[in-house]
């Protein structure tokens, strides 16, 4: 089973959930909500 981590803020959220065996995460600390057209342009 992979796991989701949701809300990640902090580097020390990071680690904790890189530490603890997460397989993903999203964030803040990664980016903001983005809208379709502007997730195009981060993909490009």
């Amino acid at each position: 089973m992979k796991v989701i981590a949701e809300g990640i803020e902090t580097e020390q959220q990071k680690q904790l959930l890189i530490n603890s065996g997460c397989d993903f995460g999203q964030g803040y600390l990664f980016s903001k909500p983005v809208s379709a057209e502007e997730f195009e342009k981060l993909l490009s």
